[in-house]
């Protein structure tokens, strides 16, 4: 019975750690398997149970068991279990996705010219119903998540660092506006869950994979990415959210690993992997290398039959992507100097998709939805992509 009760004990603290690391500091070979997910929404659903099953076997074991057996129990029962309740308050009081990365409960907006954010940071902006509102991707990168309305419509602003995937998607479903909370990361994704039924939902694909609404997937909400200063070029009326002072330094130390200044530490982290522009269009998906972009400014494709225009914006900190067709004529373009010309008539476009002089002057490009991300995460959450080939392209 002595040795029964140290292995319901070993148990136990086996139990906690599985349900700690299944989602927060997982090793990396486990993070390629599908099966994590299950593993970490059992554990982390059926952990109370676990727990006091466990327990309730422990006390009676002690009940039982001979008077002289108690001094081994106190000794060792008392050393298993400081261990076990170590796991517990890490896992629960600091290494988890809600406490180590405070949500941000209160959000401060400014013009352009009120706000104190620097012009250079990149922001995910939103345009919907004539309201204009930027995010700084820094402030995503910490805080992985921000709930809020533009022009009457609730959107949830998501990124994650693990796959620097930026998403938003409408957080409107059957009727309720759906708040989330940051579950941990899973598969290399941030995994977050709704408080009004603790669904798990992806944030790269915006699935329900675990739960309530398990199958379900949230509506895209199209969104731009670039730097607040080509943002506000095209949008100059946006509200732009400002820094909570209570998390600067967090803030600025992910704007400098985004430019590859600085890097965090940890053993989880991974080499980091080369970045891609991601575009879908029907069922097919592409990814564009993004050196290689940023060396080419500027290429024309085709994507289940739409006619693709991709340019590398002239800051090189994004790209843009287009429709390059106009009232059912495809547009084929030139790139010199600089200056954007499309060849049939010779007029002038900018990287917003504008034409700014020429016969087509006024005209503005379809912009399509673009996804700047690590390739590990677009290969894994867009299996049916294929990638450019560059090589191919130049010597065509």
């Amino acid at each position: 019975m002595l040795t029964l009760f140290y292995l319901i004990l070993i148990a136990l603290v086996l139990a906690e750690l599985i349900k700690g690391l299944s989602a927060n500091g997982t090793p990396p070979l486990l993070q390629k398997y599908p099966w994590q997910m299950d593993l970490a929404y059992f554990m982390w659903v059926n952990i109370k149970l676990i727990r006091s099953v466990l327990i309730v076997a422990l006390i009676y074991i002690a009940l039982t068991l001979p008077e002289v057996n108690r001094v081994s129990i106190l000794i060792g029962g008392t050393t298993l279990g400081l261990i076990w309740a170590g796991i517990y308050w890490v896992f629960n009081h600091y290494w988890v996705g809600r406490k180590k990365f405070d949500p941000l409960t209160k959000l401060v907006f400014a013009t352009a010219e009120d706000s104190s954010i620097d012009p250079k940071i990149r922001v995910m902006g939103v345009n919907i119903n004539g309201q204009q509102k930027a995010y700084p991707v820094s402030m995503l990168f910490y805080h992985h998540q921000i709930g809020d309305i533009v022009g009457h419509q609730p959107v949830w602003v998501t990124y994650c660092g693990l796959c620097r995937s930026g998403r938003v998607y409408d957080r409107l479903v059957d009727g309720r506006t759906l708040e989330f909370q940051l579950v941990g990361a899973i598969t290399y994704n941030a995994v977050l869950k709704d408080f009004q039924t603790e669904t798990w939902w992806r944030q790269e694909t915006g699935e329900a994979a675990k739960g309530y609404y398990a199958g379900r997937t949230l509506d895209d909400i199209f969104f731009e990415e670039m730097s607040l200063e080509n943002w506000l070029a095209k949008y100059p009326a946006s509200d732009i959210l400002q820094f909570d002072p209570n998390y600067a330094k967090a803030y600025n130390i992910r704007d400098k690993i985004m430019n590859y200044e600085a890097s965090l530490p940890g053993w989880h982290m991974q080499e980091t992997p080369a970045m891609i522009i991601g575009v879908e269009a029907g069922e097919q998906a592409r990814a564009y290398d993004w050196d290689e972009m940023k060396k080419r400014r500027m290429l024309m494709d085709e994507l289940a039959t739409t006619p693709l225009l991709v340019l590398s914006s002239a800051d090189e900190s994004y790209a843009f992507v287009y429709d390059r067709s106009v009232a059912g004529e495809t547009l084929e373009f030139a790139f010199n100097d600089e200056v954007l010309t499309d060849t049939q008539t010779g007029s002038q476009w900018d990287q917003f998709g504008r034409c700014i002089a020429g016969e087509m002057t006024g005209t503005q490009l379809q912009p399509l939805q673009a996804y700047q991300q690590y390739v590990r995460a677009w290969a894994s959450f867009h299996g049916h992509t294929d990638f450019y080939d560059f090589n191919a392209a130049a010597h065509a």
